[in-house]
């Protein structure tokens, strides 16, 4: 069924006097613009077809469980937000330091904080209470009875990755890390989360760099997220709420996650 267009006398003659229009081009005139019009929508209405087609990668799910995808996602997630060694003096660190500390290594604003690598801080994190963890550090500790504390300093200067060692000592952090995320995510995601968590390496590295963040982030991430998918949201949608979470708290590197999360080519190896 075909519509009619209705317009007033006054809209009429508005249009003629903004368009200088006289009454007998007037009608020819109004389809025209109603076209021009018409099309400005249609090429609206493609361009948001064409920018979901181009970001639809975010929807990808990946096969296998997350023991077989765990190590290289949690790699990545080391490679791209933590840094490497540091061991620098703080009261903290003083007081707990087995071994001794690194003079030469910066303190900054380090004070609560006590001997780190890949982001895993020895005592604050408990990171011995478990297996790994206290392999992750003997390995460190048995470089420094082997080399002596000063020439250990004078090598693994701050920010060092480990030499020979980083490729063991990064698969054991996501060990670490392992364990953490597993007690969060039974804490905190209901089953059909931890499902489209475990089945799409985006969300899984943001759950994995949660680990780092700390129970409660993760526990308010998984909230935001738990309800998003009550709302049948999809995976690039849970994805977009993960970063707007983020950017809603004060943790560092936010952009620099978000770039990460949503890169084409994610180059997991």
């Amino acid at each position: 069924m075909s519509k009619k267009l209705i317009i007033t006398e006054s809209e009429k003659n508005n249009i003629k006097e903004q368009y200088n229009l006289n009454e007998i081009g007037f009608g020819d005139a109004i389809m025209t613009l109603l076209s021009k019009s018409l099309s400005k929508d249609e090429k609206k209405s493609d361009d948001t077809k064409s920018d979901d087609k181009e970001d639809s990668y975010l929807n990808d799910t990946s096969s296998g469980s997350v023991d077989s995808k765990w190590m290289k996602v949690t790699k990545k997630v080391i490679d791209k937000f933590e840094g490497g060694y540091w061991n620098g003096s703080t009261p903290k660190n003083n007081q707990t330091s087995k071994l001794g500390i690194c003079s030469n290594h910066p303190d900054g604003s380090m004070g609560a904080s006590t001997e780190t690598m890949f982001g895993l801080d020895r005592y604050n994190g408990s990171i011995e209470k478990t297996s790994d963890g206290q392999e992750f550090f003997r390995i460190i500790d048995k470089q420094k009875k082997d080399l002596g504390m000063a020439q250990f300093c004078k090598k693994w200067k701050w920010n060092y990755k480990g030499g020979d060692l980083e490729d063991k000592l990064k698969s054991l952090a996501a060990k670490v890390m392992k364990h953490s995320y597993d007690r969060n995510a039974g804490n905190y995601f209901s089953p059909e989360l931890k499902k489209r968590v475990e089945s799409n390496d985006r969300l899984l590295m943001h759950f994995s760099y949660a680990s780092w963040n700390g129970p409660g982030f993760f526990q308010k991430f998984a909230k935001s997220l738990n309800d998003a998918v009550k709302n049948g949201k999809s995976d690039k949608e849970l994805l977009n709420q993960a970063i707007a979470d983020r950017k809603n708290t004060r943790l560092i590197r936010q952009d620099k996650v978000a770039a990460v999360l949503t890169d084409p080519n994610l180059n997991l190896a």
